[in-house]
């Protein structure tokens, strides 16, 4: 199934890539977040034909110590941890990844407030799911999500099997979050490129969703496996699953920080806040930390990656 995908993504890229609506300075996307929208998602999942995947997987290999005050709007002065993951996404024949890990170097930006809990061999062992991927998906432009394919693992055939989006890739090359992340024009060439306007299928099951909010490179992953269950990578419209539940924002000075657009993302939270309680889609919050193992405790997903035969 794998095998096919990179013939039929270049056509889907085409197809992208030729079509009209491509205003990259548009702040507003070319896209509502509504049911409608959930039922062309839906549609795409089929677009390319294969076996659908079979589970997921996810790996936490370092956390960030926080206050909930620090990750939710009305959070409390209780201590929190922001989980660093990545997920896999597992077919019969190999995996695709969603977002790609970091190395202690950019660990070590997140470590404003003092060291931080870093577990290098489970890092190690993003970074070498990476390396084994058959696709490789980032949800934005951050160094806990991209670095692993501009650094530790940008070697080889790394960057010709990650998909970025034009918005991530501006990003990385005129504004990057830190300087270990920075792309130059001649390196962001190695990449399959995108200029996603809404949605874009990339394998069986798997496809993109144009969020931009957090970042303007933002996007969110669906996918649904061969037994029916649907997910949705949510990256980072939300640092924790209780900002889904409950349709809350980041604290307004972690927003302001980041820059985010609140009304994008007020949109966003309520249409996955809408999948969560009326479609029972599992929501997967990148830096959650309480959700995901209790997803892996009921089998929704496995706590670990499987690796190549």
């Amino acid at each position: 199934m794998l095998k096919t995908i990179s013939a039929i993504l270049l056509l889907s890229l085409y197809v992208v890539l030729s079509g009209s609506c491509r205003d990259k300075e548009a702040k507003e996307p070319a896209i509502a977040y509504n049911n409608e929208l959930l039922q062309r998602v839906r549609a795409a999942a089929t677009a390319i034909p294969g076996n659908m995947p079979v589970a997921i997987g996810y790996l936490k290999y370092a956390e960030s110590l926080r206050k909930w005050s620090d990750l939710v709007e009305g959070g409390s002065n209780d201590p929190a941890k922001m989980a660093r993951t990545a997920f896999q996404i597992q077919y019969p024949d190999g995996w695709i990844m969603v977002d790609a890990g970091m190395d202690k170097a950019v660990h070590h930006f997140f470590e404003k407030d003092g060291p931080q809990p870093f577990d290098q061999p489970k890092a190690d062992s993003v970074r070498k799911a990476v390396e084994g991927a058959k696709l490789i998906l980032i949800t934005h432009e951050h160094g806990d999500h991209v670095a692993g394919v501009v650094r530790t693992a940008a070697t080889g055939s790394v960057p010709r099997k990650t998909i970025l989006t034009r918005q991530q890739v501006d990003a990385l090359i005129n504004e990057p979050q830190m300087p270990e992340i920075a792309l130059t024009q001649e390196k962001s060439r190695q990449y399959i490129v995108v200029d996603l306007t809404d949605i874009l299928p990339v394998a069986p099951g798997v496809v993109l969703i144009r969020s931009p909010g957090h970042t303007q490179g933002e996007i969110m992953i669906y996918t649904r496996l061969q037994n029916g269950q649907e997910y949705i990578f949510t990256g980072d419209v939300s640092w924790v699953y209780q900002g889904v539940a409950e349709k809350k924002q980041k604290p307004k000075p972690e927003r302001e920080r980041v820059g985010e657009d609140e009304s994008l993302v007020g949109k966003q939270l309520a249409w996955l806040n809408e999948l969560l309680n009326k479609e029972r889609i599992t929501i997967l919050v990148s830096h959650d930390d309480i959700m995901l193992p209790q997803f892996a405790a009921k089998g929704l997903l496995s706590n670990g990656f499987v690796s190549a035969h």
